[in-house]
């Protein structure tokens, strides 16, 4: 999965984990029983205590889930993740976090040491889910579903204002004074395609329709996560048509289909299924027995 700020990532593990919980699985509470199976490998009571150790504030469930999880993508693909790309991982979210970061690791119940771990198993589930994407999802039905909403790379001065009434200003400033409208707002010229994710979808739409020197009208865009509004002037600079070549742009098709799969939660639940059967992951403990549940109720990843 891809990575945020270290408080959304870990929002689902600061739950006080329920130790006593195996305490009152029947007769299989010995150190040595098997609570998951698989091929090649198991999972007893004394790995779950060392990763409760490990992990002391995350919940039961996720342990054995990350405990599941982490035995499988490391015998697949435990080649395919470094301690670099770990570090490079960890130094981001860190860099991200800043002052906070410290503090954060602290109340989540994380040292550096075991948050790299939690960010190993991160990298290698995202390798696994971008694998099946790889070796499934690129077909030629798909490539042309991208294909259809794909705008090739054009350069513009994209403006933002808090106002609707400042950015109706920046609009007049343009179509007055083209010149010192360019030199003003030379720090928001930038360069973009449909697949880029830090410019609004409203204002890619509209900023693809313009011709060379053209000017947009006030274009609002709404933040799905916050509600707020902002208001955008765009001025084109140089548009590009794409043409009738699909493959020219190929790459950037699968990276449109590999983001939508990523972003896609049932897609993501039905390959981690997947896995699991491929596997022969089988809980063996009653306790537990729906952990995996959300991953291989229905879901597909087809």
């Amino acid at each position: 999965m891809k990575f945020k700020k270290l408080n959304i990532l870990l929002a689902t593990a600061v739950a006080v984990v329920g130790l006593v919980t195996l305490s009152a699985c029947g007769n299989n509470n010995s150190t040595g029983a098997n609570i998951i199976t698989m091929k090649g490998d198991t999972i007893n009571v004394s790995d779950f205590y060392g990763e409760a150790k490990t992990f002391p504030n995350m919940p039961a469930t996720a342990l054995l889930q990350n405990l599941t999880m982490s035995k499988m993508f490391e015998k697949d693909f435990g080649d395919k993740v470094s301690d670099k790309d770990v570090q490079a991982k960890f130094d981001e979210t860190k860099k991200q976090m800043g002052e906070q970061f410290a503090a954060a690791l602290q109340q989540q119940g994380f040292t550096e040491s075991s948050y790299k771990a939690y960010v190993r198993l991160q990298l290698l589930q995202e390798y696994a889910i971008e694998k099946k994407i790889e070796d499934t999802q690129y077909t030629e039905a798909n490539l042309k579903a991208a294909w259809a909403d794909f705008h090739p790379e054009v350069e513009a001065i994209v403006v933002p204002e808090t106002t609707k009434d400042a950015a109706t200003k920046a609009i007049e400033s343009a179509k007055s004074d083209a010149a010192k409208f360019e030199e003003d707002n030379s720090k928001n010229k930038q360069k973009f395609d449909s697949t880029n994710t830090t410019i609004p979808k409203e204002v890619q739409t509209a900023a693809f329709k313009l011709k060379n020197g053209e000017v947009s009208e006030v274009i609002e865009a709404t933040n799905a996560s916050t509600g707020t509004t902002s208001y955008y002037v765009v001025k084109m600079i140089k548009t590009s048509d794409k043409g009738s070549d699909m493959n020219k742009y190929k790459d950037q098709l699968k990276n449109v289909i590999k983001a939508e799969k990523m972003a896609d939660t049932t897609y993501v639940a039905g390959v981690i299924g997947e896995y699991l059967k491929a596997h022969n992951v089988t809980v063996k403990e009653e306790a537990f027995s729906t952990i995996f549940s959300q991953f291989t109720s229905g879901s597909s990843s087809k």
